[in-house]
């Protein structure tokens, strides 16, 4: 299904009806990178090929770990939804797995969306104002996810952690349960540099782990505690997913 944001139309209801269609409680969001490359090294060096193999190895092997502690809950897993990087290595280890997917993207990127075979729920969002560009998507991107985990990223990573921290803030003075993030070091990017930058303590020290996170094993146990996911733990989907995919 792709639904198009046009403005300010309202897709809530379109969201809460894929989700409970579904039997999903939360949802699950997986940021970072769509193009690491070394900078200053020819995209045909020998060099650059096998950092992007190496990196493409590294993170896939994150993710999958990630993926295969969150097996029997009923979250789904969202990503920018688009070709490259962790979006299109996030949804396609989802799958995998046999999770449900959401993807959202700004119309400037419905060119380079991953198809129906790999997104279950796409969302396609237009700009307020102006041009579409990078970036549109954000709002929407933030609203729809529990927990995130952040691998690498740059500018658009930045920004969605940004807001969610801003969105924290309501959402912990109103002693309502806050949208957590969860970084990877060792992954470069915003991922080593978000517990550096400027955020209320008070916010950031609730939202994000207090000891560093080195796995996706590690960075799903975090979001499983702090979301309460084994209140929809469900062994049937988790005998679903493993037939779908590689045993734990």
């Amino acid at each position: 299904m792709l639904i198009e944001i046009l403005g300010r139309e309202n897709y809530a209801s379109q969201v809460a009806s894929f989700m409970q269609s579904h039997g999903i409680h939360k949802v699950i969001g997986f940021s970072g990178g769509a193009d690491d490359r070394l900078q200053g090294v020819p995209e045909d060096d020998d060099l650059q090929l096998k950092y992007v193999a190496f990196r493409k190895t590294f993170h896939e092997r994150l993710i999958s770990d990630a993926l295969k502690l969150l097996r029997g809950y009923r979250v789904a897993i969202l990503t920018g939804g688009t070709e490259g990087g962790i979006p299109e290595l996030a949804t396609r280890k989802a799958k995998e797995y046999g999770f449900k997917t959401i993807g959202v993207f700004p119309r400037k990127g419905k060119k380079y969306a991953l198809g129906s075979s790999l997104l279950d729920f796409s969302i396609c969002v237009d700009p307020m104002i102006g041009e579409a560009r990078w970036g549109d998507e954000g709002a929407t991107w933030t609203s729809l996810i529990d927990g995130m985990i952040v691998i690498g990223g740059s500018a658009g990573t930045l920004t969605e952690c940004a807001h969610i921290q801003k969105i924290n803030e309501s959402l912990i003075k109103n002693n309502e349960t806050p949208k957590y993030i969860v970084a990877i070091y060792g992954t470069g990017g915003i991922a080593e540099q978000l517990p550096h930058l400027w955020a209320k303590p008070t916010i950031r020290n609730v939202c994000m782990p207090m000891n560093r996170i080195y796995t996706g094993r590690e960075a799903s146990q975090f979001l499983i505690e702090k979301l309460a996911l084994d209140d929809y733990f469900d062994p049937r989907i988790q005998t679903t997913q493993q037939n779908t995919g590689e045993s734990i």
